[in-house]
């Protein structure tokens, strides 16, 4: 009903998604006019989303939603055609919608979703090269091209490359230009995207903001532990109770077996692109929705009982809800409010800014909520270095020369780098006046 009822809190990260739609419909340049570590493929994603249905928060759930659906439907084709289980069944994919809803914030339109769809695709290709058994190595390379799409979606997809790899040698009779192949499908995605920006100049941009992303990373930074449990830790307990049920099983032949410990590999993977993510919101652990999926459903197809499977279901179910919607809107008192640092306040007191073009520093966002970005400088981890370095002759270069293309109606200066930069740069400066009573500037009329 939240979904249904458009009252699902807006987080920063989603906000900056529609910001690069809305500027690229702008005819602004990814990387070179819109600075953002988003993924190119994400980023052009959310300018269609933009230009078919405008900027909204509604149309990017809808959207998000459409692509769950989607994505449901392909996972229960790809378990049942590569006969997974003894018997085809619809468990899997009505686990897996419940494993892509378990938290508000993975019903957003988020690279770690877009590239799941990938991650579904590769996952049927490897099934499919385990039942041919033919040595065909079409599977294979299609499987590394997959992969290669998902990585221009989400920085920490290519650890599923890992995972392809051992996942070939482990369970099946793999030969070296087999694993060639795989590189290569991989690659090829990567190589034309460069040559793309590398074409329409912005490769310096594409090399620093993207490829070198992983530089900037802070790994096994502090993770919300409580938040990470209290969201997917039954599922989890669900799907180890699902694995014994499943490896315990003797119906099963040597090709079943290989698949179903090819998805406990990828749950480990999951979790290792989820700790290399850029933030650790519980929208990037949705890579593990597949593993989640597969070993709860197996859990239910060989639980006994007459009645006993469908109560603890709708047990399940229930707790799954309640907790999903007290992580929106706690029922009593404050609560559980899940991510409630990235959350965005969407009203602002600065009415002068509602619907003006604006740059904000600082990584608290919020005020482009009812305003446009008016400048390049869009996320703020990249582009601080510029901002907060006025001192150094090549920051001063790149920042005139983006505000002779480009100025905002207003600067919001949370992080106040504007004095230095209007005193090092004074025909900059000289455009721009303080907005009264604040620490924020206007452009002069």
């Amino acid at each position: 009903m939240l979904y249904i009822l458009n009252v699902l809190p807006v987080l920063n990260t989603e906000l900056e998604w529609l910001l690069i739609g809305e500027r690229l419909n702008s005819d602004k340049s990814l990387y070179s006019e819109i600075w953002t570590n988003t993924g190119p493929l994400s980023a052009y994603f959310y300018g269609l989303v933009h230009f078919l249905l405008g900027r909204g928060q509604f149309y990017q759930e809808i959207v998000a939603f459409c692509l769950v659906f989607v994505q449901t439907i392909l996972f229960t084709l790809i378990v049942n055609n590569n006969k997974a289980f003894v018997e085809r069944n619809y468990l899997p994919g009505l686990f897996y919608a419940i494993a892509v809803s378990l938290s508000f914030d993975a019903n957003k339109l988020s690279p770690a979703l877009l590239a799941t769809t990938f991650l579904l695709f590769a996952i049927n290709s490897i099934f499919r090269h385990i039942e041919n058994n033919d040595g065909s190595s079409e599977p294979v390379f299609e499987m590394g091209l997959f992969l290669g799409i998902g990585s221009l979606f989400w920085y920490p997809f290519p650890v599923f490359l890992v995972w392809a790899l051992l996942s070939l040698i482990m369970f099946t009779p793999v030969k070296f230009n087999q694993v060639l192949l795989l590189v290569l499908g991989f690659v090829l995605p990567v190589f034309v995207s460069a040559l793309f920006f590398y074409v329409i100049g912005a490769f310096p941009e594409f090399y620093g903001f993207w490829i070198q992303k992983g530089a900037s990373l802070e790994f096994l930074k502090r993770i919300e532990v409580f938040e990470v449990l209290l969201t997917y830790g039954l599922p989890v307990l669900l799907a180890i109770f699902g694995m014994f049920k499943v490896f315990g099983n003797t119906r099963y032949s040597n090709f079943q077996n290989r698949k179903q410990q090819i998805m406990v590999l990828l749950g480990i993977f999951a979790l290792l692109a989820f700790l290399l993510s850029d933030n650790l919101a519980t929208y990037q652990l949705l890579c593990i929705s597949p593993f989640l999926a597969f070993f709860m459903a197996g859990y239910f197809l060989h639980l006994k009982g007459t009645a006993f499977p469908e109560i603890l279901f709708l047990v399940f179910l229930t707790l799954v809800v309640l907790i999903n919607n007290f992580g929106v809107s706690p029922f009593v008192g404050k609560g559980y409010t899940h991510l409630a640092d990235m959350r965005i306040e969407k009203e602002t007191e600065k009415s002068y800014i509602i619907d003006k073009a604006i740059l904000i520093t600082g990584s608290k966002n919020d005020d482009y909520f009812q305003a446009k970005s008016g400048s390049p400088y869009l996320n703020w981890s990249v582009s601080k270095f510029d901002l907060e370095h006025a001192d150094i002759y090549e920051s001063l270069i790149n920042i005139d020369a983006i505000f002779q293309k480009e100025m905002p109606e207003y600067i919001i200066d949370n992080e106040q780098v504007f004095p230095e930069i209007f005193r090092r740069i004074p025909k900059i400066g000289n455009k721009y006046v303080r907005v009264a009573g604040t620490r924020n500037f206007r452009l002069k009329d």
